[in-house]
Protein backbone atom coordinates (compact mmCIF):
# COMPACT_ATOMS: atom_id res chain seq x y z
CA UNK A 1 0.00 0.00 0.00
CA UNK A 2 0.99 3.77 -0.15
CA UNK A 3 -0.78 6.54 0.66
CA UNK A 4 1.00 10.18 -0.05
CA UNK A 5 2.65 12.55 2.38
CA UNK A 6 0.27 15.09 2.67
CA UNK A 7 -2.30 14.63 5.61
CA UNK A 8 -5.30 17.39 5.10
CA UNK A 9 -7.52 17.26 8.27
CA UNK A 10 -10.85 18.67 9.05
CA UNK A 11 -9.67 21.84 10.28
CA UNK A 12 -7.48 21.75 7.06
CA UNK A 13 -11.14 21.94 5.01
CA UNK A 14 -13.14 24.31 7.27
CA UNK A 15 -11.26 26.95 6.00
CA UNK A 16 -12.33 26.27 2.76
CA UNK A 17 -15.81 25.70 2.84
CA UNK A 18 -18.46 25.99 5.89
CA UNK A 19 -17.62 23.13 7.70
CA UNK A 20 -15.89 21.83 10.95
CA UNK A 21 -14.23 19.16 12.19
CA UNK A 22 -17.63 17.94 14.73
CA UNK A 23 -20.04 18.06 11.23
CA UNK A 24 -17.74 15.65 9.31
CA UNK A 25 -17.38 13.32 11.98
CA UNK A 26 -20.76 13.13 12.85
CA UNK A 27 -21.81 12.67 9.16
CA UNK A 28 -18.82 10.84 7.93
CA UNK A 29 -16.49 9.04 10.61
CA UNK A 30 -13.84 10.68 8.42
CA UNK A 31 -10.99 12.35 10.92
CA UNK A 32 -8.40 12.94 7.76
CA UNK A 33 -7.50 11.72 4.27
CA UNK A 34 -4.47 12.18 1.86
CA UNK A 35 -3.61 14.51 -0.42
CA UNK A 36 -1.39 13.85 -3.84
CA UNK A 37 1.47 16.37 -4.40
CA UNK A 38 1.68 18.38 -7.18
CA UNK A 39 4.31 16.00 -9.34
CA UNK A 40 2.43 13.54 -8.06
CA UNK A 41 -0.20 10.71 -10.48
CA UNK A 42 -1.84 7.95 -9.83
CA UNK A 43 1.29 5.56 -11.79
CA UNK A 44 3.35 7.20 -9.28
CA UNK A 45 1.31 5.65 -6.13
CA UNK A 46 0.88 2.58 -8.16
CA UNK A 47 4.67 1.94 -8.60
CA UNK A 48 4.71 2.88 -4.88
CA UNK A 49 2.57 -0.10 -4.06
CA UNK A 50 4.03 -2.21 -6.19
CA UNK A 51 7.12 -1.64 -4.55
CA UNK A 52 5.60 -1.94 -1.07
CA UNK A 53 4.22 -5.55 -2.20
CA UNK A 54 7.69 -6.48 -3.35
CA UNK A 55 9.84 -5.53 -0.04
CA UNK A 56 6.88 -7.28 1.54
CA UNK A 57 7.55 -10.40 -0.69
CA UNK A 58 11.61 -10.62 -1.75
CA UNK A 59 10.51 -14.08 -3.63
CA UNK A 60 8.62 -12.24 -6.26
CA UNK A 61 10.05 -11.93 -9.39
CA UNK A 62 8.41 -9.45 -12.06
CA UNK A 63 9.89 -11.37 -14.78
CA UNK A 64 7.00 -13.80 -14.17
CA UNK A 65 3.88 -11.44 -14.11
CA UNK A 66 1.33 -12.46 -16.86
CA UNK A 67 -0.75 -9.69 -16.68
CA UNK A 68 -0.80 -6.37 -14.87
CA UNK A 69 -4.72 -5.39 -13.99
CA UNK A 70 -5.25 -1.48 -12.82
CA UNK A 71 -8.70 -0.22 -11.26
CA UNK A 72 -8.73 3.47 -11.57
CA UNK A 73 -11.14 6.69 -12.39
CA UNK A 74 -8.37 9.15 -12.10
CA UNK A 75 -5.58 8.11 -14.62
CA UNK A 76 -2.57 9.66 -15.91
CA UNK A 77 -3.54 9.81 -19.26
CA UNK A 78 -6.68 8.50 -21.49
CA UNK A 79 -3.90 6.18 -22.83
CA UNK A 80 -1.32 4.94 -22.12
CA UNK A 81 -2.79 3.55 -19.44
CA UNK A 82 -1.80 3.20 -16.25
CA UNK A 83 -1.35 -0.62 -16.39
CA UNK A 84 1.17 -0.61 -19.49
CA UNK A 85 3.15 2.56 -17.47
CA UNK A 86 3.74 0.11 -14.51
CA UNK A 87 4.78 -2.42 -17.00
CA UNK A 88 7.37 -0.45 -18.36
CA UNK A 89 8.70 1.25 -15.20
CA UNK A 90 8.93 -2.50 -13.41
CA UNK A 91 10.80 -3.43 -16.33
CA UNK A 92 8.23 -6.60 -16.77
CA UNK A 93 8.27 -8.03 -20.21
CA UNK A 94 6.51 -7.28 -23.10
CA UNK A 95 4.13 -10.63 -23.78
CA UNK A 96 2.89 -9.14 -20.67
CA UNK A 97 -1.00 -7.71 -20.76
CA UNK A 98 -1.86 -4.42 -19.35
CA UNK A 99 -5.52 -3.49 -18.92
CA UNK A 100 -6.78 -0.28 -16.76
CA UNK A 101 -10.50 -0.62 -15.30
CA UNK A 102 -13.13 1.81 -14.82
CA UNK A 103 -15.64 0.18 -12.17
CA UNK A 104 -15.19 3.29 -9.28
CA UNK A 105 -15.34 2.36 -6.06
CA UNK A 106 -16.06 -1.26 -7.47
CA UNK A 107 -12.89 -1.61 -8.93
CA UNK A 108 -10.89 -3.61 -6.78
CA UNK A 109 -13.67 -6.45 -6.59
CA UNK A 110 -13.70 -6.04 -10.25
CA UNK A 111 -9.77 -6.57 -11.15
CA UNK A 112 -9.48 -9.26 -8.23
CA UNK A 113 -12.48 -11.27 -9.88
CA UNK A 114 -11.16 -10.41 -13.72
CA UNK A 115 -7.73 -11.54 -12.60
CA UNK A 116 -8.86 -14.48 -11.24
CA UNK A 117 -10.86 -15.76 -14.59
CA UNK A 118 -7.33 -14.70 -16.60
CA UNK A 119 -5.52 -17.53 -14.39
CA UNK A 120 -8.55 -19.67 -14.38
CA UNK A 121 -9.00 -19.77 -18.14
CA UNK A 122 -5.40 -20.48 -18.96
CA UNK A 123 -4.38 -16.87 -20.07
CA UNK A 124 -2.30 -15.84 -16.75
CA UNK A 125 -0.43 -17.86 -14.45
CA UNK A 126 0.45 -14.76 -12.30
CA UNK A 127 -1.64 -11.57 -12.08
CA UNK A 128 -0.31 -8.07 -10.53
CA UNK A 129 -3.66 -6.31 -9.33
CA UNK A 130 -3.38 -2.92 -8.61
CA UNK A 131 -6.55 0.25 -7.37
CA UNK A 132 -4.39 3.59 -7.43
CA UNK A 133 -6.72 7.09 -7.03
CA UNK A 134 -5.52 10.77 -7.34
CA UNK A 135 -9.39 11.77 -6.50
CA UNK A 136 -8.51 15.09 -4.97
CA UNK A 137 -7.34 16.49 -8.38
CA UNK A 138 -11.13 15.76 -9.16
CA UNK A 139 -12.90 17.49 -6.65
CA UNK A 140 -14.54 20.68 -6.56
CA UNK A 141 -13.51 22.42 -3.26
CA UNK A 142 -16.51 24.87 -2.91
CA UNK A 143 -18.69 22.10 -2.54
CA UNK A 144 -18.78 20.76 0.90
CA UNK A 145 -20.81 17.75 -0.25
CA UNK A 146 -18.00 15.98 -1.69
CA UNK A 147 -14.70 17.94 -1.02
CA UNK A 148 -14.92 16.32 2.80
CA UNK A 149 -15.09 12.89 1.22
CA UNK A 150 -12.66 12.10 -0.74
CA UNK A 151 -8.62 11.40 -0.68
CA UNK A 152 -5.28 9.85 -2.51
CA UNK A 153 -3.87 6.42 -2.40
CA UNK A 154 -3.01 2.93 -3.73
CA UNK A 155 -2.74 -0.46 -3.12
CA UNK A 156 -1.42 -3.70 -4.87
CA UNK A 157 -1.48 -7.25 -4.49
CA UNK A 158 -0.67 -10.58 -6.97
CA UNK A 159 -2.99 -13.34 -7.68
CA UNK A 160 -1.22 -16.64 -8.30
CA UNK A 161 -2.83 -20.28 -8.34
CA UNK A 162 -3.07 -22.38 -6.01
CA UNK A 163 -4.34 -26.10 -5.68
CA UNK A 164 -6.99 -24.64 -2.33
CA UNK A 165 -9.86 -22.76 -2.84
CA UNK A 166 -9.20 -19.10 -1.75
CA UNK A 167 -11.96 -16.39 -3.75
CA UNK A 168 -14.99 -17.73 -4.57
CA UNK A 169 -18.70 -16.14 -5.15
CA UNK A 170 -17.33 -13.51 -7.47
CA UNK A 171 -20.35 -11.20 -8.42
CA UNK A 172 -20.74 -8.26 -10.46
CA UNK A 173 -23.75 -6.26 -10.91
CA UNK A 174 -24.70 -2.55 -12.82
CA UNK A 175 -27.41 0.11 -12.77
CA UNK A 176 -26.92 2.42 -15.69
CA UNK A 177 -29.96 3.95 -14.89
CA UNK A 178 -28.52 5.73 -11.42
CA UNK A 179 -25.62 7.08 -13.06
CA UNK A 180 -26.86 10.56 -12.66
CA UNK A 181 -25.96 10.21 -8.39
CA UNK A 182 -22.27 9.51 -9.16
CA UNK A 183 -20.92 10.56 -12.10
CA UNK A 184 -17.66 12.82 -13.53
CA UNK A 185 -17.93 14.15 -16.81
CA UNK A 186 -15.18 13.66 -19.54
CA UNK A 187 -16.04 14.17 -23.60
CA UNK A 188 -19.45 14.70 -22.93
CA UNK A 189 -20.97 17.31 -20.95
CA UNK A 190 -23.85 16.55 -20.08
CA UNK A 191 -25.59 13.91 -18.44
CA UNK A 192 -29.60 12.78 -17.88
CA UNK A 193 -30.41 15.65 -19.91
CA UNK A 194 -28.38 18.12 -17.46
CA UNK A 195 -25.35 20.20 -18.75
CA UNK A 196 -21.65 19.43 -16.91
CA UNK A 197 -18.96 20.74 -18.35
CA UNK A 198 -16.73 20.98 -14.89
CA UNK A 199 -15.13 17.50 -15.50
CA UNK A 200 -14.88 17.13 -12.02
CA UNK A 201 -16.95 14.13 -9.47
CA UNK A 202 -20.58 14.86 -8.70
CA UNK A 203 -22.48 13.45 -6.16
CA UNK A 204 -26.06 12.98 -4.85
CA UNK A 205 -25.35 11.74 -1.21
CA UNK A 206 -28.92 10.98 -0.26
CA UNK A 207 -29.41 9.22 -4.12
CA UNK A 208 -26.67 6.96 -3.37
CA UNK A 209 -26.98 5.93 0.42
CA UNK A 210 -30.48 4.74 -0.75
CA UNK A 211 -29.49 2.38 -3.95
CA UNK A 212 -27.09 1.43 -1.60
CA UNK A 213 -29.16 -0.20 1.58
CA UNK A 214 -31.78 -1.51 -1.48
CA UNK A 215 -29.16 -2.88 -3.59
CA UNK A 216 -25.79 -3.77 -1.79
CA UNK A 217 -27.69 -6.53 0.71
CA UNK A 218 -28.70 -8.58 -2.37
CA UNK A 219 -25.57 -8.16 -4.30
CA UNK A 220 -24.06 -10.04 -0.57
CA UNK A 221 -27.06 -12.63 -0.76
CA UNK A 222 -25.89 -13.13 -4.49
CA UNK A 223 -22.09 -13.68 -3.30
CA UNK A 224 -22.96 -15.80 -0.01
CA UNK A 225 -25.37 -18.19 -2.13
CA UNK A 226 -22.73 -18.64 -5.10
CA UNK A 227 -19.91 -19.44 -2.15
CA UNK A 228 -21.95 -21.41 -0.65
CA UNK A 229 -21.64 -20.04 2.85
CA UNK A 230 -23.78 -18.26 5.65
CA UNK A 231 -23.15 -14.61 6.82
CA UNK A 232 -22.40 -16.67 10.01
CA UNK A 233 -19.17 -18.01 8.39
CA UNK A 234 -17.65 -14.88 7.78
CA UNK A 235 -15.05 -13.41 9.88
CA UNK A 236 -14.84 -10.05 8.23
CA UNK A 237 -17.00 -8.07 6.06
CA UNK A 238 -14.95 -5.16 3.86
CA UNK A 239 -17.40 -3.17 2.17
CA UNK A 240 -16.24 0.09 0.41
CA UNK A 241 -15.44 2.70 2.59
CA UNK A 242 -17.54 5.60 1.26
CA UNK A 243 -19.02 6.68 4.45
CA UNK A 244 -19.12 5.57 8.16
CA UNK A 245 -22.30 6.25 8.46
CA UNK A 246 -23.05 4.02 5.19
CA UNK A 247 -21.11 0.79 6.91
CA UNK A 248 -22.82 0.88 9.80
CA UNK A 249 -26.54 0.86 7.88
CA UNK A 250 -24.79 -1.58 5.76
CA UNK A 251 -24.34 -4.07 8.06
CA UNK A 252 -27.33 -3.56 10.43
CA UNK A 253 -29.48 -4.06 7.10
CA UNK A 254 -27.86 -7.55 6.58
CA UNK A 255 -27.15 -8.31 10.39
CA UNK A 256 -23.49 -8.30 10.73
CA UNK A 257 -21.52 -7.27 13.71
CA UNK A 258 -19.79 -3.65 12.75
CA UNK A 259 -17.35 -4.94 15.40
CA UNK A 260 -16.43 -7.28 12.69
CA UNK A 261 -16.09 -4.72 10.07
CA UNK A 262 -12.71 -3.52 8.33
CA UNK A 263 -12.78 0.14 7.20
CA UNK A 264 -10.11 2.69 6.15
CA UNK A 265 -12.40 5.89 5.77
CA UNK A 266 -11.80 7.53 9.40
CA UNK A 267 -7.95 7.92 8.46
CA UNK A 268 -7.77 7.76 4.97
CA UNK A 269 -11.70 9.01 3.38
CA UNK A 270 -13.55 7.55 0.92
CA UNK A 271 -10.33 6.76 -1.62
CA UNK A 272 -12.85 4.91 -4.16
CA UNK A 273 -11.59 2.00 -5.58
CA UNK A 274 -8.46 1.58 -2.94
CA UNK A 275 -10.92 1.34 -0.24
CA UNK A 276 -10.94 -2.37 0.33
CA UNK A 277 -7.56 -3.17 0.15
CA UNK A 278 -6.13 -0.03 2.15
CA UNK A 279 -8.50 -1.58 4.78
CA UNK A 280 -7.34 -5.57 4.40
CA UNK A 281 -3.71 -5.12 3.97
CA UNK A 282 -3.18 -3.08 7.12
CA UNK A 283 -5.07 -5.70 8.77
CA UNK A 284 -3.21 -8.59 7.76
CA UNK A 285 0.05 -7.19 8.69
CA UNK A 286 -0.71 -6.07 12.34
CA UNK A 287 -2.37 -10.01 12.68
CA UNK A 288 -6.06 -8.91 12.86
CA UNK A 289 -7.20 -10.68 9.89
CA UNK A 290 -5.39 -14.54 10.28
CA UNK A 291 -4.58 -17.12 7.73
CA UNK A 292 -7.76 -19.21 7.20
CA UNK A 293 -10.05 -16.27 8.14
CA UNK A 294 -13.28 -15.66 5.69
CA UNK A 295 -14.08 -12.18 4.05
CA UNK A 296 -16.57 -10.69 2.73
CA UNK A 297 -15.62 -8.37 0.45
CA UNK A 298 -17.83 -5.67 -1.42
CA UNK A 299 -17.25 -2.93 -3.74
CA UNK A 300 -19.98 -0.55 -5.24
CA UNK A 301 -20.44 3.19 -6.88
CA UNK A 302 -20.10 5.63 -9.80
CA UNK A 303 -21.86 3.79 -12.97
CA UNK A 304 -23.84 2.89 -10.71
CA UNK A 305 -21.53 -0.43 -10.37
CA UNK A 306 -21.13 -3.31 -7.54
CA UNK A 307 -18.46 -6.06 -7.54
CA UNK A 308 -17.84 -8.78 -4.37
CA UNK A 309 -16.45 -12.11 -3.35
CA UNK A 310 -15.58 -14.47 -0.38
CA UNK A 311 -12.01 -14.26 -0.09
CA UNK A 312 -10.07 -17.11 2.36
CA UNK A 313 -6.95 -15.45 3.40
CA UNK A 314 -3.86 -18.05 3.04
CA UNK A 315 -0.79 -17.75 4.55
Amino acid sequence: MYVPQHVVTNDDLARLVETSDEWIVQRTGIRTRRRVAENEFASDLALSAVRDLLRAHPDVDVKDIDYVLVASTTPDYVYPSIAAIVQDRLGIPTSCGALDVSAACAGFCSILNLGAALIVSGQARNVLIIATETLTRSIDYSDRATCVLFGDGACAALIVRDERCALAGMDSGSDGSAGPALYRTAMRRDIGGNPDGSGLLRQVGRDVYRWVLENIPLTVDRILDRAGVSLDEIDWFIPHSANMRMIEALCKRIGFPIERTLESIVEFGNTSAVSIPLALTPAVRNGTVKSGDRLLIVGFGGGLVSAGAVLTWLD
